[in-house]
């Protein structure tokens, strides 16, 4: 595969942000999505094993598998393997935490495409995220997340905008 994107704008990226906003607006009084203490108390009519999949992160969340010092208190590999035994958390989101969510300040995402498709645009079909992310050091987490945001505000990929 060469990394390019289908042509079409992904629709379950949209989705899940829709779904986000709906579960936001209904359970949530202060516009952030509900806590883990509010969501693994909701009874949720959520397509397929949505609703499962957060009742158990906000379980992991409340038992202290989630909490930022604790993710920064290891590897960064180690967080992202341990948060994937946590039902309904693979690979994207795992890293997606550890990146975002724990601000591990210089690691690079291995599963997301969009971020690959940029790569590929800024540097050449022929260039990985691997190699290129090497000259971003120590900030390549910071790097990462510039290129894939200035590529959802040009290609609106997720929100369809």
């Amino acid at each position: 595969m060469d990394g390019a994107l289908p042509a079409h704008p992904h629709r379950a990226g949209r989705e899940a942000a829709k779904l986000r906003a709906d579960i936001t607006t209904r359970y949530s009084g202060d516009g952030a999505f509900p806590a883990p203490s509010t969501l693994a108390t909701l009874d949720l009519d959520l397509p397929g094993r949505k609703a499962e999949y957060l009742h158990a992160v906000a379980e992991a969340a409340l038992d202290g598998l989630l909490d930022t010092g604790h993710l920064r208190s290891i590897p960064p590999a180690e967080a992202v393997s341990a948060l994937q035994e946590i039902r309904g958390i693979g690979p994207f989101a795992s890293e997606l935490i550890v990146l975002r969510g724990a601000n591990a300040p210089d690691m690079v995402p291995t599963h997301e495409r969009r971020l690959e498709a940029e790569v590929h645009e800024l540097y050449g079909p022929d260039r990985m995220v691997a190699d290129v992310s090497e000259a971003w050091k120590p900030f390549r987490t910071w790097a990462s997340v510039y290129l894939r945001a200035g590529r959802e505000h040009r290609m609106h990929e997720i929100t369809g905008g």
